[in-house]
């Protein structure tokens, strides 16, 4: 590939394409020696060149078994998903896995916008018996038409995506180059299955973020090769080779894609499966209270008790337990079921000895429900110990004011009583 020219570097500045972006750290690449030959693409890795009427295009195949395993995962559970949980997670209605999509792209900019360039673009399929994962990577910009339409090709027949974080960045960027190629591909419109909004759910706080990257290593056991980069170098990289020609790095951005790939369609298999059988003994207490809170959050009552309650026969952290008790008892206070949240907000109110609102609670419950008035004062004087904790700023006030007028009744009650 011949070395970057003064009107493909000026083409690259109005797409925002800028060596040394600000806040970018610098890239070292490998040392070569001043007379060498720069290494192309088609010399490097397992690809072809395919032609179209707007031109031709560079993209990369392999091709992997089913049983492949990718950390604790093999590539074909994937076919092995409850096709319902599945159909609940992306919200569409669907009739084939297989017919999924998995879909990650590597940029010219972290940030997105209509002036970044999705320079490699992984799409991870199964056909037949085997698992193919596609790379199609733009070798110049000036490729990028026939490279879109051999994208559209592959992707016409699917009936949807699966993505990391793909409904935010990857689809978006995509749909731009499409806009701006004047091509009518609704990519957008496609079924998109984001993980990342599922892994949150299950993992947030569990690990130091819910990264792929992070995932892959504490979720799926899976470990990158010395070939990996990490992401935040990889725009520079390319400009890098655009500017020497020398496709040596991006055999190693290719391969980080291709990592990626990977790990996605290992961890869609991982995510359903949890969701599909919240309740197996293999679940620990933190999964099963995680996915009760979906349930409870998306109103569905059987499913979210029942996880409640694995959740509860469970090994939890205090702060889990704290979580169980305050959204069980509300989840009962709300299904009319009082009686059954008494023990779940005692608990909270041993745990959470500065929290009035279990106090409260249990407080209500005995003044209304089984009119034990002795009960509900204890528990309202109780509120007010919790209350002594508190910095006195108008929260407090607003709360102590609430327990004294509740004191103040109860008295009253007993008296008459």
């Amino acid at each position: 590939m011949p070395v970057i020219n003064n009107d493909l570097r000026q083409r690259l500045r109005r797409l925002g394409v800028q060596r040394g972006a600000k806040g970018m750290p610098p890239f070292a690449p490998a040392a070569r020696q001043l007379d060498s030959v720069p290494a192309p693409i088609e010399s490097l890795v397992n690809g072809r060149e395919e032609q179209t009427k707007h031109g031709s295009y560079f993209v990369i195949e392999n091709a992997y078994d089913l049983d492949h395993k990718h950390g604790i995962r093999s590539l074909g559970d994937w076919l092995q998903c409850d096709l319902a949980t599945t159909i609940r997670l992306s919200q569409k209605e669907i009739d084939d896995l297989s017919k999924f999509a998995f879909f990650d792209i590597e940029t010219t900019g972290l940030a997105g916008g209509t002036g970044t360039l999705a320079f490699l673009i992984g799409v991870g399929v199964i056909e037949e018996d085997r698992y193919i994962l596609r790379q199609y990577f733009l070798r110049d910009p000036s490729e990028e038409a026939a490279m879109l339409s051999g994208l559209e090709s592959a992707l016409k027949d699917r009936i949807g995506v699966v993505t990391y974080n793909g409904r935010s960045f990857d689809v978006p960027i995509v749909e731009s180059r499409f806009i701006l190629s004047r091509r009518r591909f609704n990519f957008r419109a496609m079924p998109n299955l984001d993980l990342l909004p599922f892994a949150r759910r299950l993992w947030r706080g569990q690990y130091e973020n819910c990264s792929l990257g992070t995932l892959e290593k504490t979720v799926l056991g899976s470990e990158r090769g010395e070939d990996d980069v990490p992401g935040m170098l990889i725009p520079q990289m390319y400009v890098e080779y655009l500017q020497t020609g020398d496709a040596n790095e991006m055999k190693r951005v290719i391969y980080h894609n291709a990592q990626d790939i990977l790990s996605m369609t290992a961890l869609a298999s991982h995510i359903v499966d949890i969701f599909a059988d919240p309740l197996t003994p293999k679940r620990s207490g933190d999964e099963c209270l995680r996915l009760a809170l979906w349930h409870d959050d998306n109103a569905r009552a059987d499913e979210a008790e029942a996880a409640y309650n694995a959740a509860r026969q469970r090994r939890l952290t205090d702060a889990a337990a704290l979580v169980l008790y305050q959204r069980y008892g509300a989840f009962l206070k709300k299904e009319n079921r009082r009686a059954e949240a008494v023990s779940l907000w005692e608990s909270w109110a041993d745990l959470d000895s500065t929290n009035p609102e279990p106090c409260i609670e249990l407080s209500k419950f005995y003044e209304w429900e089984t009119k034990e008035i002795k009960e509900a004062k204890e528990w309202a004087s109780r509120a007010m110990t919790c209350l002594t904790h508190w910095r006195k700023d108008w929260r407090r006030d607003v709360v102590w004011g609430e327990v004294v007028h509740r004191i103040e009744r109860l008295k009253t009650k007993g008296m008459n009583g």
